[in-house]
């Protein structure tokens, strides 16, 4: 009879520490340092946490996931009144060609491609007066071709009014799962628009710190602020 090898242990939640939240005027946030990586045997929907140790010595696990919600199976390791269990974040980068959306004589005129630049959690789903689950999708800002021949005057301009719009966006908007997963099929590089002849793309998001969802987003938006994705 084969032998099954066991599978590496992927974390893909995590524990969180009651003594590990600190808050200040932006919100909550947890210390990753504090932070319990589990693993999640199963899907989104259901399946068996186990710890490191437990996963590779083939123990019991510390938690059962059913129904998108997480059941305390009694294990020492942990105290439930001691802190939480969440999904640890993986985040995407997802590009959507939203030319058509643009009003602005000048932006049409200057550009040739337009696309908006979101970030979400691809672990999380919403249902939103729907039974298919959707992706909670946060708005970064645009990304646009501009031809060569364009004076630099002309680039300004282009940027200041693309800026402008972008300010007048909605910073959160929700997609459904199915359309963004197909979306990602198509690859782009970071900094890039997805390849000439699509309206989509995007890619994983590596080196996140963060261990929530919140904090991860927070993360990506402060260092799209200083470079672009």
């Amino acid at each position: 009879m084969p032998i099954t090898e066991q599978a590496a242990f992927t974390p893909n939640c995590v524990w969180i520490p009651n003594d590990a939240v600190w808050q200040d005027s932006q919100g909550e946030h947890v210390d990753p340092q504090q932070a319990v990586l589990l693993m999640l045997d199963g899907d989104n929907n259901g399946g068996e946490v186990f710890t490191k140790s437990a996963w590779e010595s083939e123990g019991p696990p510390s938690f059962q996931r059913r129904f998108g919600e997480f059941k305390f199976l009694g294990d020492d390791s942990f105290d439930p009144m001691d802190g939480r269990i969440e999904l640890l974040p993986d985040l995407f980068i997802v590009k959507i060609d939203e030319r058509d959306y643009w009003l602005d004589p000048v932006v049409l005129s200057r550009s040739t491609r337009l696309f908006g630049v979101y970030v979400f959690d691809r672990r999380q789903h919403y249902h939103i007066c729907s039974f298919t689950p959707c992706y909670e999708l946060h708005f970064l800002g645009s990304q646009w071709d501009c031809p060569n021949e364009r004076s630099d005057e002309d680039r300004d301009e282009l940027w200041d009014r693309i800026h402008q719009g972008d300010c007048q966006s909605e910073l959160i908007t929700y997609w459904d799962r199915a359309d963004i997963d197909r979306f990602l099929e198509t690859r782009c590089e970071v900094g890039c628009l997805p390849p000439m002849g699509t309206d989509h793309g995007g890619f994983r998001l590596d080196g996140i710190t963060a261990v929530t969802t919140q904090d991860a987003i927070e993360e990506v938006q402060e260092a799209h602020s200083q470079s672009e994705f």
